[in-house]
């Protein structure tokens, strides 16, 4: 079998991205143990103008834990507190999401 360009990128994802020797740490989402990476630098990347963030947590998942990709403004079990989900982003098989626990 014929490999792409395509199946070594994801390699490199599950490999190094996704690795907790590299990147990641694991998390429960949901109920269930994942792989993911913290972005800090989104987090503080927020309102400016009113000295907020837009989000307290945001996050790279694979979007393979998912059977369904979260959708934004419903509520997401994260390490055992609930977040509403601000921000849902797919790209290349990697979900971004960003979690706030104040809807207002």
């Amino acid at each position: 079998m014929k490999r792409t360009f395509k199946d070594f990128v994801q390699q490199d994802i599950d490999r190094v991205f996704f690795n907790e020797d590299e990147f990641a740490e694991k998390a429960i989402i949901e109920g269930t143990e994942m792989l993911i990476v913290n972005d800090n630098v989104a987090i503080t990347q927020g309102d400016k103008k009113y000295q907020v963030a837009t989000c307290d947590i945001v996050f790279h998942v694979a979007s393979s834990y998912f059977e369904e990709i979260p959708q934004a403004e419903k509520i997401m079990n994260f390490n055992g507190k609930d977040y509403f989900i601000e921000t849902v982003n797919k790209h290349k098989g990697i979900l971004t999401i960003g979690l706030s626990r104040n809807n207002s």
